[in-house]
């Protein structure tokens, strides 16, 4: 921590450049196969008479990356993938639904969450914050945000939470440098902290990117992970959902 704390120091004065290409790049967001995004959710199968719920919560990470010249499905996204992984590790039923809010940042997050009355599901897959980093949330709004979303949740219902870690952004090779190498090291903070802030907790973990290793490439458009990255996430957010909702 101390160490990237450091590195980012030496970051500050590449700022303003970054922020010109930041703004450059969002006047020209990437396209996507909105016409089949599985925001509904589905339901998996099996011939167990037990069912689990899963609930992707998010910004657009926690979404199908689609095809913008093609009409192919953009597949079920994170949670989907995790549930689709969860029914076949425990031959359980499985549905899961998505709660998606593009460009969020954990205070959009906890804004949306406030809004919804109950929380009715066994596990909980949170995917937010790319656009903190972009944003600049300092690491103390931040972790605040990420108490005040676990405090919210579990205000709500009984659900175990996983909270996907930053993908390591230096490696969003669709975005330009210096804005690819500063994000990289500040997505590595705010990471950091999240891990320390939910490791303590038996009802929540945090899923380390590093843990499913080799990923390849992580985004084909500097916004959206690929499919077989969300897929491979998705089966390691099983595993560990698993273990979760077993103790």
């Amino acid at each position: 921590m101390l160490t990237r704390a450091f590195i980012w120091a030496f970051c500050l004065p590449l700022l303003p450049v970054c922020w010109l290409q930041l703004k450059r790049i969002r006047r020209q967001p990437p396209k996507m196969n909105t016409a089949t995004l599985p925001v509904a959710g589905a339901r998996f199968a099996s011939t167990s008479s037990a069912a689990r719920r899963v609930l992707g919560l998010g910004d657009q990470g926690i979404l199908g990356a689609g095809d913008p010249d093609s009409d192919l499905d953009p597949g079920p996204g994170l949670a989907g993938y995790c549930a689709e992984a969860l029914m076949r590790q425990s031959d359980d039923d499985t549905s899961w639904q998505v709660a998606e809010q593009g460009g969020a940042t954990v205070s959009d997050l906890l804004a949306r969450c406030r809004e919804m009355d109950h929380l009715n599901v066994d596990l909980i897959l949170i995917c937010v914050g790319i656009n903190d980093v972009t944003g600049l949330t300092s690491l103390m709004r931040w972790q605040a945000g990420i108490f005040d979303l676990i405090f919210l949740i579990r205000q709500k219902g009984a659900a175990k939470i996983i909270f996907l870690g930053l993908p390591p952004m230096a490696r969003f090779e669709p975005l330009p440098q210096p804005l690819r190498a500063v994000c990289g090291v500040r997505a590595g903070l705010l990471d950091a902290v999240l891990k320390r802030s939910v490791s303590p907790l038996g009802f929540a973990a945090h899923l380390d990117f590093e843990t499913i290793k080799p990923l390849g490439i992580l985004t084909d458009d500097g916004y959206h992970l690929t499919a077989p990255v969300q897929k491979g996430l998705g089966a390691a957010a099983a595993s560990l959902g698993l273990r979760l909702m077993e103790t």
